[in-house]
């Protein structure tokens, strides 16, 4: 008979059969230490914010945590929902409650670290889909930024303690923690040369690659949910260049700070540091496109370019209109509905 913990938020909303299906999860193969379920947002429909962060959430847990599964090394079971085995925790329970990082004692990440100690052991981490429960999620910009922030520290200090057991595991954990990781300092490199060392064409071959591969990645989702709300993670790429790659960056800058970056749901969030990164950053971009619009202009365009400029920039704008449009239409009827499905229940009570 196995024992097992099972964790979760105090402000989540679980599946009846949440706990029986990562029973089953833990009973198929012994060398399981910890499993997962698939987290879903109570509040999808409060927020531009809230919407956004329900589609990403469907992709981080069905597509990159499924595929993590695949292999036996899922790197992050969330808070919200997840299961151990009792006995494992018995081994390392005080250790990472007692978890100090530069000197410091750690507040925030305990799920990373708690998925990493299991993996530490060589054990299996799994997720499972049939497993569901509800969460909110941050539906103000500031608090948003601030929760992703926090989440990008426990991120890379995490990191760098999960590096001691790749080889404990299957090759694909190195290959993916590698990727994730060095992504974003890529991107930012590349995206600072082509608004600085690059011209206009350049820049504008980003934006529209940019989002046809946010496009490619959200018509994949479409087909694999079966659900043409997942068209809109194609917005989420926005979010991502704009906010999340100047605030991981922040991230490790202040990774030993904890206490401006609670989420605090329901408090009035008056901490601005969050926008720190965010205002360098655009500054940064708009430095950028300044100068080299400057050089550009010192050169004579001819009637080709000049052509290609206007129908590039007439598809990037008819891209935003058309999805701006769909995003109006379909999330605003959708707030209606559950608004009016609220004050239908009231009155029946």
């Amino acid at each position: 008979m196995i024992t097992a913990i099972k964790v979760c938020d105090s402000d989540t909303m679980l599946d009846p059969a949440s706990t029986a299906e990562m029973i089953k999860v833990l009973e198929v193969d012994h060398k399981v230490g910890g499993v997962g379920g698939d987290v879903k947002i109570l509040n999808k429909y409060d927020s531009w914010i809230s919407f956004l962060s329900s589609v990403r959430y469907w992709m981080a847990f069905n597509i990159e945590r499924a595929c993590q599964s695949y292999f036996g090394c899922v790197q992050c079971i969330s808070g919200p929902l997840g299961m151990y085995r009792n006995s494992l925790l018995h081994e390392f329970v005080e250790d990472w409650y007692n978890q100090k990082f530069m000197g410091s004692q750690c507040s925030f990440g305990d799920d990373r670290h708690l998925m990493n100690r299991v993996l530490s052991l060589g054990y299996a981490t799994k997720y499972t889909a049939r497993s569901k429960c509800l969460t909110e999620t941050p539906k103000e910009y500031l608090r948003w930024l601030n929760q992703q922030t926090r989440w990008s520290k426990s991120y890379f200090r995490e990191w760098l303690y999960n590096a001691m057991w790749f080889h404990k595991h299957h090759l694909w954990m190195t290959y993916e923690a590698v990727i994730t990781g060095f992504f974003p300092f890529f991107l930012i490199a590349t995206v600072i040369r082509f608004f600085y060392r690059g011209n206009v064409w350049n820049i504008l071959l980003l934006l529209l690659t940019i989002k046809l591969v946010a496009l490619i990645k959200s018509s994949f989702a479409v087909c694999l949910r079966g659900n043409i709300v997942m068209v809109f993670m194609s917005f989420y790429s926005v979010l991502y260049m704009s906010s999340l790659l100047p605030a991981k960056i922040f991230a490790i800058l202040t990774i030993n700070k904890a206490g401006w970056s609670t989420s605090g749901r329901k408090k009035i969030v008056a901490n601005f540091v969050g926008l720190i990164p965010v205002s360098v950053w655009s500054i940064i971009l708009l430095g950028g496109l300044i100068f080299t619009i400057y050089k550009e202009v010192r050169k004579p365009f001819s009637e080709f370019k000049v052509k290609v400029l206007v129908i590039a920039l007439s598809i990037y704008a008819c891209y935003w209109v058309v999805f701006l449009m769909l995003y109006v239409v379909f999330v605003k009827r959708c707030c209606r509905w559950k608004k009016k499905q609220q004050y239908d229940m009231m009155l029946d009570v």
